[in-house]
């Protein structure tokens, strides 16, 4: 492989252009890989990968008549070469600066980036829902989908205080006031319509802590509920990736489509805030009705579904925590190498 960054063919066209012709035809290949050069121009090296690998995926599911596209779709695949090998350099150049060198680093993470890389493969696993997180898989870690949450001693704390909590929840429900859209347009990226959720309303959520910081707006109108997350649970704190504690609103006759979530080296917790009759949420082969007050934690890079069939609101409160079977280790290795993902441009 050459070692020598792409170059963008002469009268491509430029991002302004590639932007116009993707808004008006976003499975545009040609405008794709346009995108794609003008943002690795930028140095913009994350998102110049995302467009080209999402031109080389549009190609390949919807082949183009254009006589132009095969050697754009070879050069965008030498591209997204090019940029692994970088990224590659600049993730164990940086986790060896961050004093975690590979024959320092635990044998899990060491798989893991391994596997990301490409080096290994993740080894099979003969099961209809497997552990599939979109970002980052973390192996060897017991598949579970509805966790038991007996032994750990904060969630008895967090649940005596769910009158105060569902009190404060019941008033937001009065207004929705700041409620958002959970899919939200990301222009930075392409980005697809997952199920008509895209800018839709029916899945809202109200952020307390988000991007690695507390979202005081919000906490005013809810400080019991803040604090009594933030007193209480060992949160998974990764950057600005988690934790994400939240607010997430179903109304009513809206269902989350079967997804999976970025990581499975946490657990993601529900707190079941205001649950009307005809709620159910599906992780994996088991499916469980929420219960007002009591804590569920799940692994989310399981593929899971929600509903609220009821003609009321579903509001539940979320957030993150390490799964307990990580060393202090592994989750500094982990926390190191997506403080490094997350500077690289």
């Amino acid at each position: 492989m050459s070692s020598a960054e792409p170059k963008t063919p002469a009268g491509f066209p430029s991002e302004a252009e590639a932007e116009a012709r993707l808004t008006a035809d976003r499975f545009d290949i040609i405008a794709l890989i346009a995108k794609a050069d003008r943002r690795r121009e930028a140095c913009d090296r994350r998102a110049a990968n995302a467009y080209y690998s999402a031109a080389i995926r549009t190609a390949a599911a919807r082949p183009s008549s254009d006589p132009a596209v095969p050697a754009q779709i070879e050069r965008a695949n030498a591209a997204v070469t090019w940029l692994a090998a970088l990224f590659r350099n600049t993730l164990l150049d940086g986790l060896s600066a961050a004093g975690f060198p590979r024959e320092e680093q635990h044998p899990r993470f060491r798989q893991s980036l391994d596997m990301m890389f490409g080096d290994t493969q993740r080894p099979p696993e003969y099961r209809q829902f497997p552990q599939k997180p979109m970002a980052h898989y973390y192996p060897d870690m017991t598949h579970v989908e509805f966790a038991d949450t007996k032994a750990w001693d904060w969630v008895a704390k967090l649940e005596g205080l769910f009158p105060e909590m569902q009190r404060e929840a019941l008033a937001l429900l009065e207004r929705h006031d700041g409620f958002q859209p959970y899919m939200k347009v990301a222009n930075a990226r392409p980005q697809q319509d997952h199920h008509g959720l895209l800018e839709n309303s029916d899945w809202s959520t109200l952020h307390l802590w988000q991007n690695g910081a507390a979202v005081d707006e919000h906490i005013a109108r809810c400080p019991n509920i803040y604090g009594a997350v933030m007193d209480h649970v060992p949160l998974c704190h990764i950057g600005p990736r988690a934790p994400s504690v939240m607010l997430s609103l179903l109304r009513p006759g809206a269902k989350i489509p079967p997804h999976t979530g970025m990581l499975n080296s946490r657990f993601i917790c529900h707190l079941p805030l205001v649950v009307p009759p005809d709620c159910g949420f599906r992780v994996g082969n088991s499916t469980i009705e929420w219960q007002e007050g009591k804590v569920i934690a799940f692994d989310d890079s399981v593929e899971h579904e929600a509903w609220n069939n009821s003609p009321y609101d579903r509001l539940v409160l979320i957030f993150d925590i390490w799964r307990p079977e990580l060393t202090q280790g592994e989750r500094d290795q982990v926390t190191a190498m997506f403080a490094i993902v997350d500077n690289y441009r």
